[in-house]
């Protein structure tokens, strides 16, 4: 009876594992997904937005090649095509504006002059005259209308660059606090990961300090004991990329030794690292501590290139 009492609790406790290690498979599964969605729409949004600001450019180069009064912007065209830059490109539009409006002030106060002297010579039958200041004055007119109708052209578009370099704003304000999220928690999960691996260590020490005080002329123990803490931390740097460099035997690399003595000897070649006082440590690719060593120096040598 027993025995099949504790059977029903295995087949119990191995069905809970099962459902759990079902849900957590499905939790990571949406993870992945919700990741993948993410980064789709976020492409995807790149994507519009380059569209739309190329669609910006391609209108204002247009304008900028259709109107003379407007050569001087053509180099921030090539500017803004070598270099895309919303910000730039807004205060294009609201430069050309600037011109337009300018432009149109100056064609309207042409077309009054002319209507004023249309006026005087309607007056005096001058009909010659008449018919051609006429004439350039329904080219004036339309010139205006032309202006006119491109001017609010622009400014909608002007109005349409606004507003996108706005989002864009508030865009690259979200991914900076985005970011500075992200850098805070990536610093906080690397301390918490050398800490939970220090941890062992420090544990062994209380250990260590526990056995000397039991074993206090056991020297050899506690030696084992020092060494076992010692490859313990040791790990614990390499499984964080730092590499322990050993200098003794080889040749003086100012990059990476730092020589605290000199020594006079002909027994080894010229500058080899004759004893190492402290090795060097190295995190990457990055000397994080150069060795502290003792430097042999050939006299011989010395003075053959002194004699030179």
């Amino acid at each position: 009876m027993e025995n099949t009492e504790n059977t029903e609790n295995t087949e119990n406790t191995e069905n809970i594992n099962n459902t759990q290690n079902l849900q957590n498979l499905q939790n990571d599964t949406n993870k992945t997904n919700n990741q993948n969605i993410e980064n789709i729409e976020k492409n995807e949004k790149q994507e519009f937005n380059k569209i739309k600001y190329q669609k910006n450019l391609d209108f204002i180069k247009e304008i900028i090649n259709k109107y003379k009064f407007l050569e001087t912007l053509k180099n921030s065209i090539s500017n803004l095509e070598k270099e895309p830059n919303i910000y730039h490109l807004t205060d294009l539009y609201r430069l050309a504006l600037m011109l337009f409006d300018e432009k149109f002030n100056e064609e309207i106060k042409e077309y009054k002059s002319y209507k004023e002297k249309f006026e005087a010579l309607k007056e005096e039958f001058n009909l010659n005259e008449y018919n051609q200041i006429k004439q350039q004055l329904e080219l004036l007119n339309k010139e205006n209308t032309e202006l006119k109708n491109k001017y609010d052209e622009l400014l909608q578009r002007y109005q349409q660059v606004v507003e996108a370099y706005k989002t864009t704003k508030e865009n690259y304000e979200s991914y900076v606090n985005r970011v500075e999220k992200n850098f805070e928690k990536m610093k906080r999960e690397a301390k918490e990961k050398i800490i939970s691996n220090l941890i062992p260590v420090l544990d062994s020490f209380e250990i260590s300090l526990k056995s000397i005080n039991e074993n206090v002329n056991d020297i050899e123990t506690i030696k084992k004991g020092v060494s076992l803490i010692y490859s313990q931390l040791v790990d614990v740097l390499k499984n964080e990329g730092v590499e322990i460099i050993n200098s003794e035997g080889s040749k003086f690399d100012p990059s990476l030794h730092e020589a605290i003595e000199i020594v006079e000897t002909e027994q080894v070649e010229d500058e080899t690292i004759v004893k190492e006082y402290r090795p060097a440590y190295k995190l990457l690719d990055k000397v994080i501590r150069p060795a502290s060593v003792k430097v042999a120096k050939n006299p011989t040598k010395n003075n053959q290139n002194n004699n030179k």
